[in-house]
């Protein structure tokens, strides 16, 4: 999640069945859209989504135990974070939000200052 914004730019879960769901609104190195999934979607054949200046925004891996590889930015151009799929690197402008497992109170899903 972009901080100052409180976009989601990339937002992995989980459904009922325990299906990866995947949505994302991704944004190139100059803040110009470069893809964007709609609704949370399982991406079973994996995805890539490459910028217009060619470089790897997001590839999602076909096989279940693939890495996930990123490059995140935010609409002003702004790096939020970056993976190769092994380490991952987080800008200042990240946000990261979880839902706690069940039995957790609501008041711990409130977000927290940053």
């Amino acid at each position: 999640m972009d901080a100052p914004t409180g976009e989601v730019i990339l937002d992995i879960g989980s459904d009922a069945t325990g299906t990866l769901q995947i949505k994302f609104r991704l944004y190139d190195s100059k803040g110009c859209p470069a893809g964007e999934s709609g609704d949370a979607s399982c991406f079973p054949g994996g995805i890539r989504v490459i910028s217009q200046e060619g470089e790897l925004l997001l590839e999602l891996p076909s096989e279940p135990n693939g890495n996930i590889i990123y490059h995140l930015y935010n609409r002003n151009g702004d790096l939020l974070t970056s993976s190769d799929g092994v380490s991952t690197k987080i800008g200042p402008c990240l946000r990261m939000e979880s839902w706690p497992r069940a039995g957790a109170s609501a008041a711990s899903r409130r977000p927290r200052p940053v």
